[in-house]
Protein backbone atom coordinates (compact mmCIF):
# COMPACT_ATOMS: atom_id res chain seq x y z
CA UNK A 1 0.00 0.00 0.00
CA UNK A 2 2.79 2.45 0.88
CA UNK A 3 4.52 1.59 -2.39
CA UNK A 4 1.36 2.40 -4.38
CA UNK A 5 1.03 5.76 -2.62
CA UNK A 6 4.68 6.50 -3.32
CA UNK A 7 4.21 5.73 -7.02
CA UNK A 8 1.08 7.88 -7.15
CA UNK A 9 2.91 10.83 -5.58
CA UNK A 10 5.86 10.41 -7.91
CA UNK A 11 3.54 10.51 -10.90
CA UNK A 12 2.04 13.75 -9.63
CA UNK A 13 5.49 15.25 -9.19
CA UNK A 14 6.56 14.25 -12.68
CA UNK A 15 3.29 15.57 -14.11
CA UNK A 16 3.98 19.06 -12.80
CA UNK A 17 4.92 21.69 -15.31
CA UNK A 18 6.48 25.10 -15.55
CA UNK A 19 3.10 26.72 -16.05
CA UNK A 20 1.56 25.48 -12.81
CA UNK A 21 0.18 28.02 -10.40
CA UNK A 22 1.66 28.55 -6.96
CA UNK A 23 -0.48 28.84 -3.82
CA UNK A 24 -0.49 32.64 -3.88
CA UNK A 25 -1.86 32.79 -7.41
CA UNK A 26 -4.39 30.03 -6.70
CA UNK A 27 -5.68 31.82 -3.61
CA UNK A 28 -6.02 35.05 -5.59
CA UNK A 29 -8.15 33.13 -8.13
CA UNK A 30 -10.38 31.39 -5.60
CA UNK A 31 -13.15 34.03 -5.38
CA UNK A 32 -13.72 33.91 -9.17
CA UNK A 33 -13.35 30.11 -9.15
CA UNK A 34 -15.97 29.71 -6.40
CA UNK A 35 -18.35 32.19 -8.02
CA UNK A 36 -18.07 30.29 -11.31
CA UNK A 37 -18.53 26.98 -9.49
CA UNK A 38 -21.58 28.11 -7.48
CA UNK A 39 -23.20 29.38 -10.68
CA UNK A 40 -23.37 25.72 -11.73
CA UNK A 41 -20.42 25.77 -14.09
CA UNK A 42 -17.59 23.26 -14.27
CA UNK A 43 -14.49 25.11 -12.98
CA UNK A 44 -12.22 22.71 -14.89
CA UNK A 45 -13.36 24.41 -18.09
CA UNK A 46 -12.33 27.93 -17.13
CA UNK A 47 -9.80 27.27 -14.36
CA UNK A 48 -8.05 23.98 -15.20
CA UNK A 49 -4.77 24.93 -13.47
CA UNK A 50 -6.57 26.02 -10.30
CA UNK A 51 -8.55 22.78 -10.22
CA UNK A 52 -5.36 20.74 -10.71
CA UNK A 53 -3.61 22.66 -7.92
CA UNK A 54 -6.54 22.14 -5.54
CA UNK A 55 -6.36 18.39 -6.17
CA UNK A 56 -2.72 18.35 -5.02
CA UNK A 57 -2.54 21.03 -2.31
CA UNK A 58 -4.41 20.35 0.94
CA UNK A 59 -3.91 23.92 2.22
CA UNK A 60 -5.43 25.55 -0.85
CA UNK A 61 -8.17 22.89 -0.99
CA UNK A 62 -9.08 23.71 2.61
CA UNK A 63 -9.22 27.42 1.81
CA UNK A 64 -11.37 26.66 -1.24
CA UNK A 65 -13.82 24.63 0.84
CA UNK A 66 -14.07 27.40 3.45
CA UNK A 67 -14.64 30.10 0.85
CA UNK A 68 -17.15 27.91 -0.95
CA UNK A 69 -19.07 27.28 2.29
CA UNK A 70 -19.22 31.00 3.12
CA UNK A 71 -20.21 31.96 -0.43
CA UNK A 72 -22.90 29.29 -0.44
CA UNK A 73 -24.33 30.57 2.85
CA UNK A 74 -24.19 34.12 1.55
CA UNK A 75 -26.04 33.14 -1.63
CA UNK A 76 -28.78 31.56 0.50
CA UNK A 77 -28.97 34.61 2.77
CA UNK A 78 -27.96 32.40 5.67
CA UNK A 79 -24.88 34.30 6.89
CA UNK A 80 -25.38 35.88 10.32
CA UNK A 81 -25.27 39.64 10.48
CA UNK A 82 -21.91 41.11 11.47
CA UNK A 83 -23.35 42.77 14.58
CA UNK A 84 -24.86 39.47 15.72
CA UNK A 85 -21.53 37.67 15.26
CA UNK A 86 -19.65 40.41 17.10
CA UNK A 87 -22.06 40.23 20.06
CA UNK A 88 -21.60 36.44 20.30
CA UNK A 89 -17.83 36.83 20.05
CA UNK A 90 -17.72 39.51 22.75
CA UNK A 91 -19.93 37.37 25.03
CA UNK A 92 -17.52 34.44 24.96
CA UNK A 93 -15.38 34.11 28.08
CA UNK A 94 -11.76 35.14 27.75
CA UNK A 95 -9.07 32.98 29.29
CA UNK A 96 -6.96 35.19 31.53
CA UNK A 97 -3.44 33.85 31.86
CA UNK A 98 0.02 35.32 31.66
CA UNK A 99 1.25 32.03 30.20
CA UNK A 100 -0.74 32.20 26.96
CA UNK A 101 1.74 32.06 24.12
CA UNK A 102 4.70 31.91 26.48
CA UNK A 103 7.63 29.71 25.58
CA UNK A 104 8.37 27.16 28.32
CA UNK A 105 11.59 27.67 30.23
CA UNK A 106 14.37 25.23 29.33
Amino acid sequence: MAHELFIKLLRKIYATGESELDCERVRASLPAYVEFELAGNDPAVRFPQVKAHLAQCPDCAEEHEGLRAVASLEAKGALPEAEESLKRFEAEPVQESADIGAVPAP
